[in-house]
This record gives structure tokens, sequence and C-alpha cells, in this order.
């Protein structure tokens, strides 16, 4: 190769490989912060999406009881509308 015959182009080359090696592992480092900051994210979405799925279960367990209590009321005061004569 050339550098062998060139010691300073030899030097300049291990120099271009020292930088571009040093750019290297600092785009590792970006990328695993990147992921670092991307995980945080995630893991904080994630809690606060739990956080409403159990908050929106309460609700519909609670509305489902509503629910439940409205059609049976329904149904005694159909009755009563039967009974009297009155048709829905």
């Amino acid at each position: 190769m050339i550098t062998k015959e060139n010691p300073s182009l030899t030097s300049t080359a291990e120099a271009i490989y020292m930088s571009t090696a040093d750019q290297s592992i600092l785009e590792q480092c970006r990328i695993r912060e990147d992921n670092i900051a991307h995980e945080k994210y995630q893991n904080e979405l994630i809690s606060s999406l739990t956080k409403e799925n159990n908050t929106l279960s309460k609700e519909l367990k609670s509305l489902s009881k509503e629910n439940k209590s409205l059609s049976s009321e329904i149904i005694r005061l159909k009755k009563i509308l039967e009974g009297n004569g009155i048709e829905d």
C-alpha cells in the first residue's frame, strides 16, 4: 500500500482511522442515549395509559351497575303501566 512507502501517510491514515473510530463510538453513544430517552418515554406513556385504563375500568363498572339498576326500574315501571291498562 501507499502508506507502507510513506511514513507521513501512515501517520495520517492512523489518525483518520482513530478519528473515524471515535466518531463511530460517539454515534453509538448517541444512539444509546436516544434509545434510553425513548424507553423512558415509553415507560411514562405505559404508566399514564395504565392509570387511565384503571380509571375507565372503574367508570365502566359503575355505569354497568347504573345501567342494570335503570333497566330494572324500566321493567318495574312498565309493569305498573300495564297494570293500569297503559301501553308504552
